[in-house]
């Protein structure tokens, strides 16, 4: 039991590196396509929402990817598109090209990390749960859920410091790098069981019986993509441009604190925990939009991370086992399908709001989402109590 543990733990690991790597890319994008292409907040907008669609388009082939051919192959392919992704933002760092073809070129590597992360975030929650079983679900998605957001956590700030201090090219480099550590990792750890039955399910299936739990986490994360977006640019339209990296991580650290005084109990919180840990996520968004000061946003980026880290494993529960195990794969996938729902709604709504109303309206609408999550989170966990009868 010790050796598969371990072995879960080095899957979680590999997440590390690639969100670790996208961090990087989610703090130096807003920067790059803002400061750099001088293109407007819009422009931004689209940026981050061309990868979420491209991730929410993979997510059904992710999951039927991980079932029928095993989370093994399906995080070797996601790491290479993830390291694949990393190269072409590295060409548009070395060429010089007039600024709307480095934009595009920019959204084709979206759209190719978009696919390489919907195939890790599937596999990294199928792969561990196949090693060490299903019973240990809500564990397995808190050690995910700490990778993640670790790697965000030093990923934003490596690529927030790296941006001010350096040049594109290193922020770039490190894109490439880490997966491809990743791959060669990946491969001495043992691959699990394939079911060969497991297209019995539709997908039309898994979104009835999986939306009250997505939706809960969709409108949650869009306090997280509002953050991972703008918080940088808002900092720098207040003047507070050198204490952004730091903003922008204690979000991050905010996230992991919970996770590890809160997720080993995760298999046994319900929705008490999920309601209170919401109302702590909106409280954070509306003292960043105060702007009162870079203090005042600063402790308001942390109580966002804090308070958003547990809805992840807390809604996942209802989330995993409202499909058969050998669908695992299939209900991780349509869950966290919702996550890029989020980051697709803040991100296009978000350039809209930045664009016409300002930095603090995007964060008060975000705030407000989270609080339309807890009615969602209360029907999960309904139908999860209905099916434990």
């Amino acid at each position: 039991m010790n050796k598969t543990f371990f072995y879960a733990s080095t899957v979680a690991f590999l997440l590390f590196l690639a969100i670790v790597s996208l961090g990087v890319s989610l703090a130096i994008i807003p920067l790059y396509v803002n400061k750099i292409l001088q293109l407007s907040p819009l422009f931004v907008g689209i940026a981050i929402a061309t990868e979420s669609i491209s991730t929410l388009c993979a997510r059904a082939f992710a999951g039927r990817f991980s079932d029928l051919n095993g989370p093994k192959l399906a995080m070797l392919n996601g790491q290479f598109g993830i390291l694949l992704a990393g190269l072409l933002f590295l060409v548009i760092t070395l060429i010089d090209i007039n600024q709307y073809t480095s934009f595009l070129i920019l959204l084709i590597s979206r759209v190719i990390m978009g696919v390489g992360s919907s195939l890790i975030f599937t596999s990294s929650g199928t792969w561990p749960i196949g090693l060490v079983g299903r019973e240990h679900a809500g564990k397995i998605m808190s050690w995910v859920g700490i990778a993640m957001f670790i790697g965000l956590a030093l990923g934003n700030y490596i690529g927030g410091i790296l941006f001010y201090k350096l040049t594109l090219f290193y922020p770039a480099l490190i894109m490439c790098l880490l997966p491809l550590l990743a791959i060669v990792i990946a491969v001495f750890i043992p691959k699990v069981a394939v079911h060969n039955d497991v297209a019995s399910i539709k997908l039309s299936y898994a979104i009835k019986r999986v939306w009250k739990a997505g939706m809960g986490f969709a409108l949650a994360n869009t306090g997280y993509a509002a953050i991972t977006s703008f918080l940088l640019l808002y900092f720098s339209s207040n003047g507070w441009d050198s204490q952004g990296p730091l903003a922008l991580s204690l979000f991050g650290i905010g996230y992991v604190l919970s996770r590890v005084v809160l997720g080993k109990h995760a298999d046994n919180m319900g929705i008490k925990a999920t309601t209170i840990s919401l109302l702590i996520e909106s409280i954070g968004l509306i003292l960043i939009s105060l702007s009162f000061t870079p203090l005042i946003s600063m402790i308001g980026s942390f109580l966002t991370g804090f308070g958003l880290s547990m809805v992840y494993p807390l809604l996942a529960l209802p989330a995993i086992k409202s499909l058969p195990e050998k669908n695992i794969g299939m209900a991780i996938s349509t869950y966290e399908s919702c996550f890029d729902i989020g980051i697709l709604l803040s991100g296009i709504l978000g350039g809209i709001l930045v664009s016409s109303l300002g930095y603090n309206i995007l964060f008060i609408f975000t705030a407000i989402c989270c609080l339309m999550s807890i009615f969602f989170s209360k029907l999960a966990y309904k139908q999860l109590t209905e099916n434990n009868r």
